[in-house]
């Protein structure tokens, strides 16, 4: 089985996605821009949301719902659903005091993360992505492309649950891992665009892929 420095390092050669906004409110709507669609998608409705409306709490939720839905139906369904989020984030961010980075910095780290998770879509795996990116704690972070990827070089057991499986993955990362934050930014990024592009759930690649000789579920053989 191949050491996590080993995986993490390969990956870093070749993996450099761009990371989300480091702004926590900015990052919070990043992930409600288009919940569930691709990172294309995504950024168009972010893209929209910050030249038609304004990436500032008080400008959206003085925004109409005509200027907010014409955003939003580009996401596809539900559109009704991801302008209440939207809505919902800047009354939160407003209720805060207006400056969510702030607000964060301020909390211990516990309240701050249960301060996140009180935002739609924001469950323990956004909180400490979004706490890791905005650099408030060098947090382990990991998401569903990332935690596939350590599965299946036998690095963490699937849990009956997918929260069983997150912890899993963070522990791991606790503790053979980076500890920087720098250093945990690019194992998260590296390791979920590993699993978007070559290790994917149902049509993995795996002759191209530089970890196939460490993978017990790669089909190559050598």
């Amino acid at each position: 089985m191949m050491a996590l420095a080993e995986v993490l390092d390969r990956l870093g050669r070749i993996c450099a996605p761009p990371p989300p906004p480091a702004d926590p409110f900015r990052h919070v709507l990043w992930d409600n821009a288009g919940y569930l669609v691709d990172d294309q998608r995504r950024r168009r409705l972010y893209d929209r949301l910050a030249a038609e409306i304004g990436l500032d709490p008080a400008a959206i939720a003085a925004a109409g719902d005509a200027a907010l839905m014409a955003i939003a139906v580009e996401g596809g369904m539900h559109p009704d659903v991801r302008v209440q989020r939207w809505r919902a984030v800047a009354a939160l961010v407003i209720e805060a005091g207006g400056d969510l980075d702030a607000a964060l910095r301020a909390l211990p780290l516990a309240r701050a993360r249960a301060l996140l998770k009180r935002f739609p879509t924001i469950a323990d795996p956004a909180a400490d992505k979004i706490l890791l990116f905005a650099r408030v704690a060098a947090l382990p972070a990991l998401e569903s492309n990332g935690l596939r990827t350590l599965a299946r070089l036998g690095l963490i057991m699937e849990g009956k649950s997918y929260d069983q499986t997150y912890k899993a993955g963070i522990a791991v990362l606790k503790a053979h891992g980076p500890s920087d934050v720098d250093g945990l930014q690019r194992a998260y990024l590296a390791l979920r665009e590993h699993g978007k592009t070559l290790c994917r759930r149902s049509t993995p690649e795996c002759a191209p892929c530089p970890l196939s000789d460490g993978c017990p579920k790669s089909v190559v053989s050598f």
